[in-house]
């Protein structure tokens, strides 16, 4: 199997782009799923997946149908970044897919999906949505998804197998892997205060540097949980920048949002109104007007959609350019977060390393 014409499209140029920068520092990464109170399984195929491509990989799990708990840490695997950087969207594909078949019995219905994904183009207007959820299912199923997805009014996607039923390539740009190997490297480096506050320019730098020019430059601003500042700094970096993608996740709020406001209301986490409202309004004040906004995580709700169209409404400002969508059908999902690189703790703002004393070596 040609496995990579399954994978987002940000791994594989990840992978090129530490290959080109010689950094290849072993990682462990943590699978985890959010919703507990379910049974986990696929872990067995999803191992031999990452055995076969990857043998130097140390992997510790859980046993096949082991009752979890919410955000359970269900597997682990620690190997050199570049030999398993490009296996991520498969692997949690399959642990979701059969993690949600064992539990719930429900399939993939492609009528609903493209309803879905119409509604969602419908309320987006003549703004591209961009299909970006093949690591929620089987690699098996990512053309007809990719391709309802298309019927439903997506404009791209994020893997070539997808792509390739419209006549196009997959999409994507930098994943959060790819910024938690720089923010190592700044760690490293040791003469460079808050190496945290630099690793979202660096990744997106070493983007700018080796991938092809023609790839839209979009800088992902939330790993260090500065949506706001990485944003300007990568627009000062950056010169041919066409936008950031805001994809904050559920652990915390966007930068400038507090968790009550004066009047004693809780704000939302994640991508939120208010968060966007302020990201875009100091890219404007700041001079970058023209600077693109991206909005993911979550997405798939078309009325977490709606909600941001009525509010450019009453706001009268236009809060993104475009969407990346990925759980456009039901999935129980697995997710998989690099927390350590060469030994140094190193992870996303929010997403630190949970031990499971419940895994086993396999």
């Amino acid at each position: 199997m040609d496995y990579k014409k399954y994978v987002d499209k940000y791994f594989l140029r990840s992978k090129e782009i530490l290959q080109k920068d010689k950094l290849n520092p072993i990682v462990k990464l943590q699978v985890f799923i959010r919703k507990g109170g379910v049974l986990v399984y696929g872990l067995k195929e999803a191992i031999d997946f990452i055995k076969k491509h990857a043998p130097s990989a140390e992997i510790c799990a859980l046993d096949e149908g082991t009752f979890i708990e919410p955000c359970e840490t269900v597997m682990t695997i620690e190997a050199p970044i570049q030999d398993i950087i490009d296996l991520e969207t498969i692997y949690l594909g399959i642990i979701s897919c059969k993690t949600t078949l064992m539990n719930d019995n429900k399939d993939i219905d492609l009528k609903e999906i493209r309803a879905t994904m119409t509604a969602i183009t419908a309320l987006a207007g003549d703004r591209p949505v961009m299909y970006m959820g093949a690591r929620h299912w089987h690699y098996n199923m990512d053309a007809e998804i990719s391709k309802a997805c298309f019927d439903g009014g997506a404009s791209a996607c994020s893997t070539d197998a997808g792509a390739a039923t419209v006549g196009k390539e997959g999409a994507g740009t930098i994943p959060h892997a790819l910024e938690a190997v720089y923010h190592w490297s700044l760690t490293k480096a040791k003469d460079i205060p808050e190496p945290l506050s630099f690793a979202v320019a660096t990744a997106t730098i070493a983007f700018d540097r080796h991938i092809n020019k023609s790839v839209p430059r979009i800088a992902l601003i939330d790993y260090a949980n500065r949506e706001i500042l990485d944003s300007l700094q990568c627009c000062r970096h950056i010169k041919d920048l066409w936008g950031v993608r805001v994809d904050t996740c559920g652990e915390n709020f966007m930068q400038g949002i507090m968790p009550k406001t004066t009047k004693g209301t809780s704000n939302s986490k994640g991508v939120s109104v208010k968060g966007v409202y302020l990201l875009r309004k100091m890219l404007n004040d700041s001079g970058f007007q023209n600077i693109k906004i991206v909005l993911s995580s979550g997405f798939a709700n078309p009325d977490k959609v709606r909600n941001f169209v009525e509010a450019e409404k009453e706001l009268g400002i236009k809060l993104f350019d475009m969407l990346g969508v990925g759980q456009v059908f039901h999935s129980i999902v697995s997710t998989g977060d690099i927390v350590e690189v060469d030994g140094i703790e190193i992870h996303k703002v929010g997403r630190p390393y949970r031990p499971n004393k419940r895994l086993k070596k396999i």
